[in-house]
């Protein structure tokens, strides 16, 4: 088939101050075997990064912009803007595509499907860890409400008809906003889940481990929840009690891992009040009662509730 018949797929990469990551990034989009691929890079680095964009995007076609650093759900939105695919796809810049990915996501679209997520994993010292095997696919709207797991943006391949139906990121969201802006999209059509692990992830820092939790907690928190509510409540009284304690437990894992024992202990049981059946809750509960000691387990506990949540459809966290 012609290149030119295939649908085009717009990859947003978003990047700040890494080159040398972003060039592995543009590096693994040149490496796809779909041929149909533009790169929509959008720069908040302090100095522009354009002709290194340029260099590493090979013989596919670029357009640049430059990021005004109001966060990463705006430079996404920069991104969606200037694509001119039928569909969009994302791209850290501390992230990697397996080659095959986009070749695999287009062809997992069919009528009806607004969204295909893959699995993923990470590498440290030369072996994969982490890997994750998504499953949960079709009307996935309360599933996610509910607190189930969903893919990294970076995972995620949208139908651009869609994100216009569902409009982009909330921009002002600090933090979640991936996760708030799968709920939105869900209302439009079905998610589909590929298995296979197509995303190498970057590993997290955690320096900003405080800013995150404040962030969450005194505007993540009420405008999630103000905004879907009602949307729950749809469902029924469980699924918007479902909705408050995810969330809260989300924050109260946050808290943990920030230092904030007290503060996470007070969101746990808030979850708790909502939602006493949750065993992670009770995890995180009494983990929160070690204090710094805990907080390495927290994160060993995070991510292999998060690993197993990508295997089991619908499962909460």
């Amino acid at each position: 088939m012609d290149t030119q018949d295939r649908p085009l797929v717009s990859a947003v990469v978003i990047t700040r101050d890494r080159p040398a990551k972003l060039k592995g990034a543009l590096a693994s989009l040149r490496g796809q075997t779909y041929p149909n691929l533009e790169v929509v890079v959008v720069d908040g680095s302090a100095d522009s990064v354009e002709p290194l964009v340029r260099r590493g995007a090979g013989d596919l076609p670029v357009t640049y912009r430059r990021d005004d650093g109001e966060g990463p759900g705006a430079a996404r939105n920069v991104g969606i803007r200037a694509a001119s695919g039928e569909y969009v796809a994302f791209l850290d810049d501390d992230d990697r595509w397996v080659p095959e990915k986009t070749e695999r996501q287009v062809n997992a679209f069919a009528p009806g499907v607004v969204a295909v997520y893959t699995g993923q994993f990470a590498v440290r010292d030369g072996e994969r860890v982490g890997g994750r095997t998504p499953s949960l696919s079709g009307d996935v709207t309360e599933a996610l409400l509910r607190g189930a797991a969903s893919g990294p943006t970076s995972t995620v391949m949208v139908r651009k008809t869609a994100i216009d139906a569902a409009g982009g990121f909330d921009e002002e969201l600090p933090i979640w906003e991936d996760r708030e802006w799968y709920v939105r999209l869900s209302k439009h059509g079905r998610f589909r889940a590929i298995s296979e692990e197509l995303v190498r992830r970057g590993f997290g820092e955690y320096d900003q481990l405080t800013d995150d939790f404040e962030a969450a907690r005194d505007v993540a928190y009420p405008r999630f929840v103000e905004t879907h509510r009602e949307l729950a409540a749809e469902f029924g009284p469980d699924c918007e009690r479902a909705l408050v304690a995810s969330l809260s437990l989300t924050l109260g894992a946050t808290a943990m891992e920030a230092g904030r024992y007290g503060e996470a202990r007070r969101w746990l049981l808030r979850s708790l009040r909502r939602e006493p059946g949750r065993r992670r809750t009770w995890l995180y509960l009494t983990l929160s009662l070690g204090g710094e000691p805990a907080r390495r387990g927290v994160r060993r506990l995070r991510r292999a509730y998060e690993s197993l949540a990508a295997r089991r459809p619908g499962l909460r966290l």
